[in-house]
């Protein structure tokens, strides 16, 4: 999405074709969802929604249309394709260092592989994410390879370390920013205080009575404070969110420095 939104000032069009209803659905809701594809709407972008690409057509050697399974045909002189990211640990199989079977490299705290001495950092491995109950999770950002990588290094000169950040990422799309802390994974609702429809707004993700991750456009510094609370091992109610949109038509999130629970 983030191509798409470079490629408006570039190309005569901008197509986007996804198998899913909405984008950023199971990263950010529905309705987060819906909010930024209208933006994207307003920008010119086209979305050809819950289809595939099946045929690519070429004459001499450059791309003219792509066709999708609704048998739709869209002129195209570029299509970018996401196709995903494996781990290229494959060299590893045989070194005694441990790969889980998708090809991840697991490490503990510390950041050190099955073998003592040596550790792994970055999008192959999978680390214990210690404000989510240690849950074993593999997150591609390259803030948390930054920390992972410093922790690894402090270990590595015998200066103890455990990995303990929070999940931290933005980006900016058509001059607006969108901000994202936590681990969102398996969110079974979403409140949101602000206005979607005048992209400025916050987003708490929760499952069960805990908040585990957070989205904001136009609403800093929310998602910051909410990082900084989370890394100091206070967890967010869901009830405590609940109350704040009830009384607070402001966006005053001051009830995060509340001691909690």
């Amino acid at each position: 999405m983030e191509v798409a939104a470079y490629l408006t000032e570039k190309a005569h069009s901008v197509s986007v074709v996804e198998v899913e209803e909405t984008p950023f659905r199971r990263f950010l809701g529905e309705r987060v969802g819906r909010a930024l594809m209208k933006m994207f709407e307003n920008n010119r972008v086209k979305f050809y929604m819950q289809t595939e690409v099946s045929e690519l057509r070429a004459q001499e050697g450059k791309l003219k249309e792509v066709v999708l399974k609704s048998s739709k045909v869209v002129r195209a002189d570029v299509c970018v394709v996401g196709i995903g990211a494996v781990p290229a640990t494959g060299f590893l199989r045989q070194s005694g260092i441990s790969l889980d079977s998708r090809g991840f490299i697991p490490v503990n705290k510390m950041m050190q592989t099955s073998i003592p001495g040596v550790f792994a950092a970055g999008d192959a491995v999978t680390f214990p994410l210690a404000w989510r109950n240690n849950r074993r999770v593999n997150i591609p950002h390259w803030q948390m390879a930054h920390a992972q990588g410093r922790v690894a290094a402090q270990n590595m000169l015998a200066q103890e370390a455990e990995i303990s950040t929070v999940p931290y990422l933005w980006t900016a799309m058509f001059g607006k920013s969108l901000r994202y802390a936590g681990y969102g994974d398996g969110f079974d609702d979403v409140i949101i205080q602000g206005d979607l429809d005048e992209l400025k707004f916050v987003a708490f993700y929760t499952k069960g009575d805990e908040v585990i991750s957070v989205a904001s456009m136009n609403y800093d510094p929310i998602v910051s404070k909410v990082a900084e609370v989370l890394a100091s091992g206070r967890t967010i109610r869901k009830r405590e969110v609940e109350l704040s949109v009830l009384l607070s038509k402001t966006g005053d999130m001051s009830w995060l420095t509340g001691k909690g629970s």
